[in-house]
């Protein structure tokens, strides 16, 4: 393992890359495989445009042979703080899984804060345990599941609610719903800030209405709004409607509305032919986690993050660059 360099990396390492990352995918085990990542040609297609992501880098043995990759994408302008390394953009063998991934983040993790992104993430495929035990022990922690399940709905549990795709009229109501929600992501154990771009949620709202792709579902009771469900096609997974959003009023929560929502999601996507639904929730809503697990979705991936303290930045500057509001540094010790 001491011959093991991270070297940049570039075009000779797409074909290996592809082959590695197709090598990790190839999984029977999988109930909803991601059939893309497991043939080496669509692997490969999926790399092919590396030089767009952003820092990459590659592990390679004293034969010169790929052991693991990594690519990071750093989307947005300047100024953001947020780096991603998408499923497509990272593997390793799997005798030297552990290894690769502690060397190819300590120059990756580098590369990224001199960036200025102090915010990481990884998408990781849930059975990679290996993998992800160890980022765990890089520092990162579990932030995000993506779970999948078959379209066997739920037993109704709650037969005065009703159900109906909502409209225009209906955008207010869904709106405030939303609200609702972002303020419940800010209590604890989430503790997310409650920064909801409003604009573009009832954007978003208001196209999807009208999407005949898509499903906006409206819970209501006695005439009141009471939750909602958004689903929409799975963006990785064939055959597979994804719920993008989901929220049910707090007075109304615990009482069989989400199971009724969920339920009528599922009709709706067997109706239009698809095989599985999916859904991804924060790990740390605990009221979330414990329903879409309890209603059979089954974890398939991981988004796991780590948060740098922005003042490492300044750890090894120069007196000329530290931040004005520094204290001046005393006498050595």
């Amino acid at each position: 393992m001491a011959a093991l360099a991270i070297v940049p990396f570039d075009d000779r390492w797409t074909a290996p890359a592809a082959a590695l990352l197709a090598s990790a995918h190839r999984s029977t085990a999988a109930p909803w495989p991601d059939v893309d990542l497991a043939d080496p040609e669509a692997a490969q297609a999926l790399l092919a445009d590396w030089r767009a992501v952003g820092p990459g880098l590659a592990a390679v043995d004293g034969h010169g042979t790929l052991r693991g990759f990594a690519l990071a994408s750093v989307p947005g302008p300047p100024g953001q703080s947020t780096a991603r390394v998408r499923l497509a953009h990272h593997a390793a063998a799997p005798d030297v899984t552990r290894e690769v991934y502690r060397r190819l983040y300590r120059e990756l993790a580098g590369r990224l804060t001199r960036l200025g992104r102090f915010a990481h993430g990884v998408v990781i495929a849930s059975e990679h345990r290996t993998a992800v035990a160890a980022l765990v022990e890089l520092g990162f922690g579990l932030d995000q599941v993506k779970g999948l399940r078959g379209l066997t709905a739920p037993e109704p549990a709650r037969p005065s609610v009703t159900l109906r795709p909502a409209d225009h009229a209906d955008l207010p109501q869904l709106g405030a719903l939303v609200r609702e929600l972002q303020r419940f992501h800010a209590e604890p154990p989430m503790l997310r800030p409650a920064l909801v771009d409003q604009p573009a949620v009832d954007a978003d709202l208001r196209r999807a209405v009208t999407d005949a792709r898509r499903l906006v579902l409206l819970a209501e009771e006695g005439g009141r709004p009471v939750g909602m469900m958004l689903a929409g096609p799975d963006s990785r997974h064939p055959a597979t409607a994804t719920i993008g959003m989901a929220v049910v009023t707090a007075s109304a929560r615990s009482a069989g509305v989400g199971t009724a929502l969920l339920g009528g999601v599922l009709a709706w996507a067997d109706a239009r032919g698809a095989t599985a639904c999916g859904v991804e929730w924060t790990s740390a809503n605990l009221v979330g986690d414990a329903f879409w697990r309890g209603h059979g979705f089954v974890p398939v991936r991981l988004t796991l993050s780590r948060l740098v303290d922005a003042r490492v930045a300044r750890a090894g500057a120069t007196p000329d660059a530290r931040d004005p509001r520094d204290p001046p540094p005393g006498p050595p010790s």
